[in-house]
C-alpha cells in the first residue's frame, strides 16, 4: 500500500510533511505504536479502576414463572387476604398481572 511505500522509501519527507502539517503520521509503524500506547494507557486505567462490590445489591432469586406456581400464590393471596374469589375476575388485577408478567427483573411491591 501507500502508506509502506512511503515508510519504506520517504520516511523523512513524510515526517517533516505531517509535522509542518500538524498531521498525525498515518504510516504503519505509527500506526501500530499509537495503538500500543493506547492499549497500555487503557491497561493501567483499568488496573486502577475501583471495584463495583460497594454499588451492587444483592437480590434474592425470582422465582421462575409456571401456572402451578402462579395459581397457588393466587389462591394463597385470596385465603390471606381474605379476599373474594371473583377478585380474580376483575379487570384492574388482570391489568395487574398483565404489568407484572412484562417485568425483566421481577417486581417489587411497596
Amino acid at each position: 500500500t501507500l502508506r509502506r511505500h512511503l515508510q519504506a522509501r520517504h520516511q523523512g519527507e513524510y515526517l517533516k510533511w505531517s509535522a509542518a502539517n500538524r498531521f498525525k503520521s498515518m504510516l504503519p509503524n505509527d500506526a501500530k505504536q499509537r495503538c500500543k500506547e493506547a492499549i497500555s494507557s487503557m491497561q493501567s486505567v483499568l488496573g486502577r479502576q475501583s471495584s463495583l462490590e460497594g454499588h451492587l445489591v444483592e437480590r434474592g432469586p425470582i422465582v421462575q414463572y409456571s401456572e402451578a406456581v402462579f395459581h397457588e400464590a393466587t389462591v394463597s393471596w385470596l385465603i390471606e387476604t381474605d379476599q373474594p374469589i371473583h377478585a380474580l375476575q376483575h379487570p384492574s388485577f388482570g391489568r395487574m398481572v398483565e404489568i407484572a408478567s412484562r417485568a425483566k427483573n421481577g417486581i417489587r411491591i411497596l
